[in-house]
């Protein structure tokens, strides 16, 4: 279903603010029954060592499911995936890896889909945390199936439909969160190679460092005035196959952007024969 963009500022920008939490305030939370930390790393760096309270999320679960078709409208799929994480109507959901944000990235921006509001980010991945002493522990908390009913987020996810639309509008911002080479059409992983035309080059990597902390808010905001896009204008980001997306979408939405993602992105749009597709530099 298409929703107009501009119908969306006012729903997005009045939902739940999405947090950052920096490893001290976590540190000084962790004796908090609402918090729920979700680790996104492999279950063997799971086991080795985590957040004292943290729950294993099984992101490769998730990224098949997603990837099938028809996968991102499954809700009896994406109930049986949640109900290990224990999360419920009450839960302050904050999520870390080891991949400087990707991984965690996907999961705030699934999670938030499947219709859980109140969930964010940890400032710093895993080895940083490591490397600060902070505590670790590795037994396993048990907690209880989660019964979460799913609720789809159409506002915040975008369909083919939706980015024809979208640069038709020439309302929208599409943002391309994927490597310069993949932008220009160099290196291609579909069918075809290149960029979804009118769209503006916001690889993921340089919004956040090595450590998985993203820049300040102020880079952030002066970097996007740069490239010409509008406080408030309504954004739609897009990658191969959602993770980088997911990055892009987080410090948009943080920014106070309407932002959806199309999840899909390029592994959609570059294997179809009906999208516009531009190559070479912008």
């Amino acid at each position: 279903m298409f929703i107009p963009f501009l119908s969306l500022v006012a729903v997005v920008l009045a939902g739940q603010p999405i947090t950052l939490a920096t490893f001290d305030t976590i540190q000084s939370q962790l004796q908090d029954p609402a918090l729920r930390i979700l680790d996104t790393r492999p279950q063997a760096d799971f086991d080795a060592g985590h957040l004292p309270g943290s729950v294993w999320v099984d992101m490769k679960a998730a990224e098949k499911l997603a990837s099938q078709p028809a996968g991102l409208r499954d809700s009896q799929a994406w109930t049986t995936w949640l109900a290990p994480l224990g999360i419920t109507s009450k839960s302050h959901v904050l999520i870390v890896d080891g991949a400087r944000q990707l991984d965690a990235a996907r999961a705030w921006w699934l999670i938030r889909y499947l219709g859980v509001d109140d969930v964010g980010l940890i400032d710093g991945n895993y080895p940083l945390w490591i490397k600060q002493n902070r505590p670790v522990r590795k037994e396993v908390v048990k907690v209880s199936p989660s019964t979460f009913k799913v609720q789809f987020r159409e506002d915040r996810h975008a369909t083919r439909a939706d980015v024809l639309a979208a640069i038709k509008s020439n309302q929208t911002v599409v943002v391309d969160a994927r490597s310069e080479t993949e932008h220009t059409g160099a290196v291609a992983k579909s069918k075809r190679g290149g960029r979804i035309p009118e769209s503006c080059h916001i690889e993921w990597t340089t919004l956040v460092d090595t450590n998985g902390v993203f820049l300040d808010e102020s880079i952030l905001k002066a970097k996007l005035t740069k490239l010409g896009i509008k406080p408030g204008q309504p954004v739609v980001t897009h990658c191969q196959g959602g993770g980088r997306a997911s990055v892009d979408a987080f410090v948009f939405e943080r920014l106070g952007y309407p932002t959806r993602n199309y999840y899909l992105g390029w592994s959609d749009w570059g294997n179809s024969d009906e999208t516009p597709v531009a190559t070479g530099k912008p």
